[in-house]
């Protein structure tokens, strides 16, 4: 036991750690144990009222008779967000109706009981978490006995009209959900009676297995077995022209936010790996994909938490957006036994404090050269990419961002000056622009470190 948390000892620490920038910083964070041994059961809830969920405002879930949040059946702590510009959650439904605007009596009540599956998240990285973690429960015996008649109902999530697509919908049915019979709740309602299960993945602010101030994730092995359905499912359909190597790009979805990964793209194309962008494929196509992979690289985000349907023993290769490691991955990495890598190779020096808010700057670093036993492992950073990196919208002020690449600043920056001095008058003029971004960004850096 471990913080309150019981360990599952049996799976090993595959993870390499050795190709970032700096390990000894994210020493606290790179050996947690995600998967714990957790009994699962379900709740029945009374004369329940179920909340829809408002982004940026609401958190939605499901509240009990006496108008008090019920923990797990909303994204995460339910409740209304900052309704005194504090950063508190009310998490009483009188307070909600209040500051939303809505009458108490005027919800509607159903005779009926329903299953609340949880809330469907429009990011693929949180939809393959966080909205799959009520469905073990359709899986057991006491739903198929009891309860496979009753409706099934969920939440709308976070982006979930802008991004809710097809492969959202085909992987639930992939997983046995009658989609036809899943109701998205987006207005208050109360029903008669509601099975809420246990979560099988979840965040530990708030939970019952970890302190508040711990924002780690963990999973159970009802979990493990949710994803291993899938798995099973894709191997039973893999053909056998499907690549063994696979980058997972986000370079065609990443808003104007990320620069650079266009040259990983093509630098992983020499090494032999396919590259894949895939909002333009099928669930499908991507599982029997990602079901003969033997070596998978992505940088982190929803694209790396694909791991999770690579066969055993695959390789996958992981490229940090910036100066922090995603906690969803680091539980996502011990679902299956893989052989994982971390590489640094950005230079995201104006990241923000959240992970995908950009911006972020991708290159060829020494790292990853050296990873692939190139004869040359001097970093290659397109002064193209820098330039645009340097003029995109106003950078954050992160000292701790600043203080993690200073090193490897240092030393491109020291290695553009180098190249400026032996080219020509005319070549040295068309780089002044970019001498000057390189000038003021070491300036910022020094100022913000001090």
């Amino acid at each position: 036991m471990k913080n309150g948390i019981i360990i599952d000892q049996t799976r090993p620490d595959q993870t390499n750690y050795d190709f970032l920038y700096d390990k000894e910083y994210y020493i606290k964070n790179i050996h947690t144990e995600s998967l714990i041994n957790k009994k699962l059961s379900y709740r029945v809830v009374e004369n329940c009222t179920v909340l829809p969920y408002i982004e940026g405002v609401n958190e939605g879930g499901l509240f009990d008779s006496n108008g008090n949040y019920i923990i797990g059946s909303s994204f995460r702590d339910g409740g209304v967000w900052d309704i005194d510009a504090g950063n508190t959650i009310c998490t009483k439904l009188s307070c909600v109706a209040e500051n939303i605007g809505f009458s108490l009596e005027d919800i509607p009540f159903r005779n009926e009981t329903v299953i609340h599956t949880g809330v469907l998240m429009g990011v693929w990285g949180h939809f393959i978490t966080d909205s799959l973690r009520l469905l073990w429960f359709l899986n057991t015996l006491d739903y198929r006995e009891k309860f496979s008649q009753c409706q099934l109902i969920c939440l709308q999530g976070s982006s979930f009209a802008a991004r809710y697509s097809e492969n959202h919908r085909r992987l639930l049915e992939i997983l046995g959900v009658n989609t036809l019979m899943l109701v998205q709740i987006t207005e208050p309602t109360k029903y008669e009676r509601v099975i809420l299960p246990d979560e099988c993945f979840f965040m530990s602010k708030n939970r019952k297995y970890a302190t508040a101030t711990q924002r780690k994730h963990f999973f159970t092995s009802e979990y493990v077995g949710i994803i291993d359905s899938v798995r099973a499912f894709a191997g039973r359909n893999t053909e056998n022209f499907t690549p063994e190597r696979i980058y997972y790009s986000y370079s065609s979805y990443a808003g104007g936010k990320t620069f650079g990964e266009d040259k990983l793209e093509r630098y992983f194309a020499s090494k032999g790996y396919e590259i894949v962008h895939p909002e333009s494929l099928s669930i499908d196509e991507q599982l029997i994909m990602l079901a003969g992979c033997r070596s998978f690289a992505s940088t982190i985000g929803s694209c790396s938490h694909n791991i999770i349907f690579l066969p055993d023993n695959a390789e996958a290769i992981l490229i940090p957006r910036s100066y922090y490691l995603n906690g969803y991955q680091s539980a996502l990495d011990q679902v299956h036994n893989l052989n994982i890598t971390y590489i640094d190779s950005s230079l995201s020096i104006f990241a923000g404090a959240k992970l995908y808010a950009g911006p972020h700057l991708y290159y060829i670093s020494k790292n990853l050269r050296k990873y692939f036993h190139d004869e040359d492992t001097s970093p290659m950073i397109d002064a193209s990419d820098f330039m645009k990196y340097m003029n995109a919208f106003p950078p954050a002020d992160s000292p701790e961002a600043y203080m993690y690449y200073c090193p490897v600043a240092a030393e491109y920056f020291s290695h553009l000056f180098h190249i400026m001095k032996e080219r020509s008058i005319r070549e040295k003029l068309k780089g002044i622009p970019m001498l000057r971004a390189a000038v003021r960004a070491v300036k910022k850096m020094l100022r913000l470190i001090r």
